[in-house]
């Protein structure tokens, strides 16, 4: 009898450890409980029109730009402008348009702009040996002033025309019933997850975040992989910057302001270690996802904005917590 027993805590434990191993799993599970607890908060929480139109799409910008958040952090570095970069780049395409250019111009302005960002990050944390908390410090607050400073704290509104119309469908459209912000997020999931999991590419950046060290005696060119990491996290800011701004129909300085707490606690609840070389993309994915459940049931439980950053806080104090528990099951189960 008590070898039963104690075979049955053993699986218990080894479930739990096995559950915990996973990145994305606790997640998940967290996920379809708060989405279960919504539901019986409110009728009208899984219906199409919330699930499609709010939740994904209020997630969607926060989680294209966790992707390239997470390539950061799995690459062992952070970067914490890209609530600034996600402004700055959907600033810059708003006054291309304004300019009289086309779409296309705006929008290669607007990535264009974004990138400018991930090089400056990246020169500075390679070429100056800046920690990266620091550099990307700095530049939060440089680009947030350009962006005021380019239009004076004013308000930019894209013209009436054919342009502005195609820009504003970017944010509001939809195909079959899908916004157009949720299927770009999805897109690039899985060409991100590809590159990521079936390429030399993704290979060296988990070899970078999990050793650098034997990463630069293998041959490789640390400064240049991380310089393209920074450049990818600006790049994917521009992406959800540009597409806010075209949901919001006007581009604002403060656009995205404190974004780069959601976009980094969209990676860390995903999963991806703050000590570098460990996550997934379907774990930031889903990560993203929980933020944007807890955010819409706190509309429609009728309580005060200023608990979606109380209970965020305590999910990423959670997730931290789990990260550190995970390497230790990891270690354990190494030796």
């Amino acid at each position: 009898m008590s070898y039963a027993r104690d075979s049955g805590g053993w699986g218990v434990s080894r479930l739990f450890s096995e559950i915990v191993l996973v990145p994305w799993a606790g997640v998940l599970i967290g996920l379809l409980a708060v989405s279960i607890l919504v539901s019986f908060i409110s009728p009208y929480f899984l219906t199409l029109g919330n699930i499609l139109g709010n939740v994904a799409l209020y997630f969607s910008w926060i989680a294209i730009a966790a992707f390239g958040e997470a390539l950061v952090m799995i690459g062992g570095g952070l970067d914490l402008s890209v609530g600034s970069a996600m402004g700055f780049s959907g600033m810059i395409a708003a006054l291309v348009l304004s300019a009289g250019a086309p779409l296309v111009a705006a929008l290669a302005a607007g990535l264009a702009a974004g990138a400018l960002v991930g090089v400056a990050n990246g020169i500075a944390i390679t070429r100056f040996k800046l920690n990266p908390f620091i550099a990307t410090l700095a530049t939060l607050g440089i680009f947030r002033g350009i962006t005021y400073g380019m239009v004076q704290g004013q308000a930019i509104t894209p013209p009436s025309n054919a342009a502005g119309a195609a820009f504003a469908s970017l944010g509001s459209g939809a195909i079959a019933h899908v916004p157009v912000p949720v299927i770009v997020m999805i897109v690039l999931a899985i060409l991100l997850y590809i590159a990521l999991n079936h390429t030399p590419f993704g290979r060296h950046v988990y070899a970078l975040g999990g050793n650098e060290a034997a990463t630069r005696l293998l041959g490789l060119d640390i400064a240049r992989l991380k310089i393209i990491l920074y450049i990818l996290c600006g790049l994917t800011a521009a992406v959800g910057g540009i597409l806010l701004t075209a949901r919001a129909g006007t581009a604002l300085p403060d656009a995205a302001e404190g974004y780069e707490l959601q976009v980094i606690a969209g990676a860390i609840i995903g999963g991806v270690s703050l000590t570098g070389g460990q996550g997934t993309l379907p774990g930031v994915l889903i990560g993203s996802a929980l933020l944007g459940v807890i955010s819409n049931g706190i509309v429609l439980a009728g309580l005060a904005g200023y608990w979606q950053q109380l209970i965020t806080g305590l999910v990423i104090a959670a997730a931290a917590a789990l990260d550190v528990l995970r390497q230790k099951l990891a270690y354990l189960r190494s030796t």
